[in-house]
């Protein structure tokens, strides 16, 4: 009955952590030091050859051969499968692995390591072991960058399985007609302003999309403009993740120091790059786009709108005065006009009555 328990609780253990596991760019993953597995491009003999990243430049139909060094950094025994998976962009625009659940497509379907998509050895404390592993381009690939990645999934040998999983980028340039087009899809802009209407701040959200088929990062600058040309806000300038072809990446940039000075032109400058030791494919495009910002200093606006209220307010309150003034003066006349008209009268009835008398 113990026994049934603990292997339940090795077992539940082991889905959890595989669930939590990650997938690493480069170097070691490590887990208390239990758990650690490293791996990089190497030669035959099991050197790094100042390699970051397995890169090839390929004809269609051509097959590359080259090797893998993974090591054991932890301190238990692991059990490694080694495979290959496609690359794509998250939704946060970061180079990311397809799962080992999905069919490659890509560059992650031509590599085969003795013969097979995936390896598995077993590694002691400190062993390191230098695999083959061989890239086979199709005839009918598509000219352009195929990335993907190799990855090392390790699995700890004691009671409570460990799953960690770490990978190095792979990227197969197949030689043809190479479109370095990394362009902006989309661009707003939105103006922050708070009490101090010299001290806003411009936020602009973008979205880059690669619609060629060369691997493509870059530089960002970012400007503003207002009435006259006149140049306001503080310069930005920010390098871009590697957008993948066919990917889009999002991108926020905040140009600070921004007057409300009623618009603004946010002008969005891109100068693509390639990235690490990847292949030149050629010139690069440089893109341009702008975006109309409203810069309402609404704290001025609202006082001027008070102003002109108690402005107005007063010029009622002043005219209505007059108006008052204005009809009891002439109620004032009419009644004078009134008592003098019957005063008249009196004294002439008064005459009348006289005259009568003397007769």
């Amino acid at each position: 009955m113990a026994s049934a328990a603990r292997s339940l609780v090795a077992l539940l253990t082991t889905a959890t952590i595989s669930l939590l596991g990650l997938t690493l760019s480069a170097g070691t993953a490590n887990a208390d030091d239990s758990v650690g597995i490293a791996i990089a491009p190497s030669n035959a003999q099991g050197k790094a050859e100042g390699r970051s990243r397995f890169t090839y430049k390929v004809d269609p139909g051509q097959t590359v051969k080259d090797h893998v060094r993974v090591r054991n950094a932890g301190t238990e025994t692991l059990r490694v499968t080694l495979f290959a998976a496609d690359a794509y962009n998250d939704e946060k625009g970061d180079f990311a692995l397809r799962g080992s659940d999905e069919k490659a497509t890509g560059a992650a379907s031509w590599t085969t390591f003795d013969g097979k998509p995936q390896l598995r050895l077993t590694l002691a404390r400190g062993e390191s072991r230098v695999v083959p592993f061989t890239v086979t381009v199709p005839k009918d690939a598509t000219p352009g960058d195929h990335p993907a990645g190799i990855l090392a999934a390790a699995t700890s040998s004691g009671q409570i399985k460990v799953e960690r999983r770490i990978a190095d980028r792979m990227y197969v340039r197949v030689s043809g007609d190479l479109q370095p087009i990394l362009t902006v899809a989309s661009m707003s802009a939105v103006y922050q302003g708070g009490w101090n209407p010299f001290d806003g701040s411009v936020l602009v959200n973008a979205s880059l999309s690669n619609a060629g088929n060369v691997a493509l990062e870059g530089v960002v600058t970012l400007t503003g403009g207002t009435w006259f040309g006149l140049a306001v806000g503080q310069l930005v300038r920010q390098d871009l993740p590697e957008v993948l072809p066919g990917n889009t990446a999002p991108v926020s940039f905040e140009l600070t120091g921004v007057p409300a000075m009623g618009y603004l032109i946010a002008s969005l400058l891109l100068q693509s790059g390639i990235s690490g030791d990847a292949p030149d494919p050629g010139p690069l495009p440089v893109i341009h786009r702008d975006a109309f910002v409203l810069a309402v200093p609404w704290l001025f606006v609202a006082l001027l709108v008070v102003a002109a209220a108690v402005f107005f307010f007063i010029r009622w309150r002043k005219q209505a005065e007059e108006r008052r003034a204005a009809e009891w003066d002439a109620y004032n006349q009419a009644e004078a006009a009134l008592r003098d008209a019957t005063e008249a009268s009196e004294r002439i009835q008064a005459a009348g009555d006289a005259n009568r008398g003397a007769q």
